[in-house]
């Protein structure tokens, strides 16, 4: 009898260990699969749209998987399946403009929230062959212009064990952590393992908040272990202190600076090992050039003047809408309200400490780039003219231009001085409006 047990017991654990678990991106048979043909014909049907539910990166053009493929299918909205842990989904179809009339076709790794909406009432289906078949009968595709700019954290970890990865050519690396507070106390309590911390403090001061001089500027990259030569990769637990000292870096010369992006609570949310306590880098003797190598990145006052008087360029404000008016100065250090008279207003968020209209639905990322050129679109903003983007003392003015150039744009800079500088100097702190325009961004100088 116990021999006929244990041979019972063996038969079960062979069949339990030769069964395949059912797919958890399995789809619901109440759903419908189309066909490549389908997917192409309904791209050019009004009402029908096309979903990616990979990530962030992926869809910017990151070749996470090693499969060849890079961007998304042209014209195709972006919302991760990771969403779904999230509970945003229905705010994030909002948000794009996607409601219960449209006919939604998702693809990607896992379209399980294909079954999801459906009980929610929106008309969907799956397009199960994805973008390999797509990509396969070289159909059109597209990605973000300057994707390799904007780091996934997977790429970064590769990068940090010395990996072979893509998109690298082997130059001196130096990973930054960047943010407020002289004692560095955020980095201390965990960071990236091998990543330096840097306070904004060293590179603007008070009381306008401008950069320093430009050889204070090479004095403290040199003290950093920067040169021009060196690929400095830049995060931190916010993305505006993080794009704050990656603009300076550019403006100073260096040829390859990166975001990574999500920063610090992607690679949190990645589960990678984190590193405590707080390290400084060796110095270099020198930076290698004459700071600034790349003055037009950042303008200033006269130059803003300017930009205003020109039917040319723009002067576009990342200001909420409560400092645009001038309910508020949005800072305690701030007194005088309103906006700049002749600019334009390009979105920011609720408050000066965040910057919703440029991220994404969740995290930390970068808002997909299509949702943003669609946002200028709508207010008129021109991205074929030269823009300067200003905010109260330009971080985040900093990281929208550093979203700028990733999607192309090469007449873009930061107006460093900003709303501060603008409302405090003599020259012109009675060109200034409040309340709210009668036609939005179509005031003069």
């Amino acid at each position: 009898m116990k021999k006929i047990l244990l041979i019972f017991s063996v038969m079960l654990f062979v069949i339990g260990c030769n069964s395949k678990p059912k797919s958890p991106e399995k789809v619901s048979k109440k759903v419908e699969i189309v066909s490549t043909r389908k997917v192409k014909k309904s791209l050019n049907e009004r009402g029908t749209v096309v979903i990616d539910t990979r990530s962030y990166d992926e869809y910017n053009g990151w070749d996470i998987k090693g499969t060849g493929i890079q961007g998304h299918i042209s014209g195709a909205y972006n919302l991760p399946a990771a969403s779904l842990k999230h509970e945003i989904i229905e705010a994030s179809l909002e948000r794009k403009g996607i409601t219960k009339e449209n006919k939604i076709i998702l693809y990607g790794d896992d379209t399980s929230m294909s079954e999801i909406l459906s009980d929610k009432g929106y008309d969907v289906s799956v397009y199960e062959d994805g973008i390999e078949e797509w990509n396969k009968k070289k159909y059109s595709m597209e990605k973000l212009p300057r994707y390799e700019s904007l780091v996934p954290v997977s790429w970064v970890k590769k990068l940090l064990e010395g990996k072979e990865i893509p998109e690298y050519d082997g130059r001196p690396i130096k990973v930054i952590n960047a943010g407020w507070g002289e004692n560095g106390k955020f980095h201390k309590t965990g960071h990236i393992p091998g990543s330096y911390y840097v306070h904004t403090g060293w590179f603007e001061e008070g009381p306008l908040w401008n950069r320093v001089s430009d050889s204070a500027i090479k004095t403290e990259l040199e003290k950093l272990g920067i040169t021009k030569e060196t690929l400095v990769v830049v995060y931190g637990d916010d993305p505006m202190p993080a794009a704050r000292f990656a603009i300076i870096c550019k403006y100073a010369g260096v040829e390859d600076v990166r975001l990574i992006n999500g920063g610090w609570k992607a690679w949190q949310e990645a589960g990678y090992t984190s590193e405590v306590g707080i390290d400084f880098p060796e110095s270099v003797d020198d930076f290698g050039m004459k700071v600034p190598g790349n003055p037009d990145i950042i303008i200033d006052l006269p130059e803003a003047e300017k930009y205003l008087k020109s039917k040319k360029s723009d002067l576009v404000s990342i200001r909420s809408w409560k400092e645009y008016i001038g309910k508020t100065s949005g800072y305690d250090y701030i007194k005088p309200r309103g906006r700049i008279r002749g600019d334009k207003w390009g979105m920011g968020g609720s408050d000066p400490w965040h910057l919703e209209d440029y991220r994404a639905d969740y995290g930390t990322y970068m808002r997909p780039y299509n949702e943003i050129l669609k946002m200028w679109d709508d207010l008129q903003i021109d991205t074929d003219k030269k823009i300067a983007f200003y905010c109260g003392t330009g971080w985040r003015a900093s990281e929208v231009l550093f979203y700028a150039q990733v999607m192309g744009l090469n007449k873009v800079s930061l107006y460093d001085g900003g709303w501060k500088e603008w409302s405090e100097n003599p020259e012109t702190e009675d060109k200034i409006l409040k309340g709210e325009p009668e036609n939005l961004n179509e005031e003069k100088y």
